[in-house]
């Protein structure tokens, strides 16, 4: 997560860019939508292990869940190894395969938790870093076989432990690259057209095994079809950008989906956002802009939901938001999203609480409350 201050300002002023020619349009949501619920995922996230000995405590703060660690190694996680190559949800892209019964005092852990107010709590999912996609390409029918019986542990693991769905972080870390054509032909020499395909084959795989075990499962992703959208131009298509593949990767989650589960763009682009009709512009390009990269249209309009996210990090973030615009930017958030908004922090912590002023925990309350 350490490259998202400098590569989601960069994005920002990208959407910036589009939000002052575009003016703001209402959009109606769907019609199924829920109680809006506000998320906490960011560098403070708890492990298993701080729930199943915290959640009294963690309930006291102004949100509906939380993406919660699964640690590897629990013994050298108690002895301070947090790193990402410590953690379940950065490890399921790589070749070594998990199993349900190492995990067990993890789902233990979840289990203890008899949450009154944390309905929707998730376990997070990089898929593009190299500390477990190094030398993965769309073409290699074992490796991805793996990664497929690893995400079935995953979502194993939230079943068992009462866990709503999984956060999908599909932004990259480091070179490798997943979704950028140009580095993965690199690898296997193959049209752009026939890595699409492949794409959508190994999405096709990846939700099978998740929706095998979570048929009713929320896949909340950080980034939707809305991050290669903002990288495309007149003169760029969708083969030449970073993102590139996202969208057929996608696409093959959505004809895999079983019927009680759905894809939410978190739409990170959100962070800095103060008025309401940057909200409403997010929402539009999620639903319209955003559907046109989908080759799989009516499985897009039935099984994407627009959420947004937003930075509480005021003291890093020199676009951060006053209390009092904070708590303008949450309700109008949750008010204009479909059902989810997520907060993001990386000094500020709330499970401990810590590093944070007690007005932005208000404000926070205060927009859930205006919100209902």
């Amino acid at each position: 997560m350490r490259a998202k201050v400098a590569f989601a300002l960069v994005l920002l002023a990208v959407v910036g860019l589009y939000q002052c020619a575009q003016p703001p349009t209402a959009v109606t949501p769907p019609p199924e939508s829920k109680a809006k619920k506000l998320i906490y995922y960011g560098w403070g996230s708890p492990d298993t292990m701080y729930v199943r000995d915290h959640w009294r405590e963690m309930e006291e703060m102004p949100f509906d869940g939380v993406g919660i660690v699964v640690p590897l190694d629990r013994r050298a996680w108690q002895q301070g190894k947090r790193d990402t190559g410590n953690q379940l949800g950065w490890q399921l892209m790589g070749k070594k395969g998990f199993r349900i019964e190492d995990f067990r005092d993890s789902i233990a852990d979840l289990k203890a938790a008899n949450w009154r107010k944390f309905s929707d709590n998730f376990l997070p999912v990089a898929f593009s870093s190299c500390v477990s996609a190094r030398g993965l390409n769309w073409f290699d029918d074992q490796r991805w076989s793996a990664v497929a019986t690893n995400f079935a542990v995953l979502a194993r693991i939230a079943v068992e432990g009462g866990i709503k769905g999984l956060i999908l972080d599909p932004e990259h870390y480091g070179k490798c690259e997943l979704f950028y054509y140009p580095d993965q032909q690199r690898q296997h020499d193959e049209p752009f057209e026939a890595y699409k395909k492949m794409a959508r084959q190994r999405g096709r795989e990846v939700m099978t095994a998740i929706g095998a075990a979570m048929p009713e499962a929320v896949l909340f992703s950080l980034f939707g079809n809305t991050l290669p959208l903002s990288e495309l131009r007149r003169d760029r298509s969708l083969n030449e950008v970073k993102y590139g593949l996202l969208p057929a990767f996608y696409d093959g989650f959505l004809e895999a989906m079983p019927a009680g589960s759905y894809l939410v763009d978190g739409y990170e682009f959100g962070f800095p956002f103060k008025e309401r009709r940057q909200f409403i512009d997010g929402y539009r390009r999620i639903y319209h802009a955003a559907l046109a990269l989908s080759t799989v249209p009516d499985h897009y309009r039935q099984k994407v939901r627009a959420g947004f996210g937003l930075w509480i990090d005021y003291k890093k973030n020199p676009r951060y938001l006053t209390p009092e615009e904070f708590q303008r930017a949450v309700r109008d958030a949750l008010d204009v999203s479909d059902r989810y908004v997520w907060i993001y922090s990386q000094g500020p912590r709330f499970f401990p609480i810590s590093g944070i002023d007690e007005s932005y925990i208000k404000a926070m309350l205060d927009a859930q409350l205006r919100a209902r």
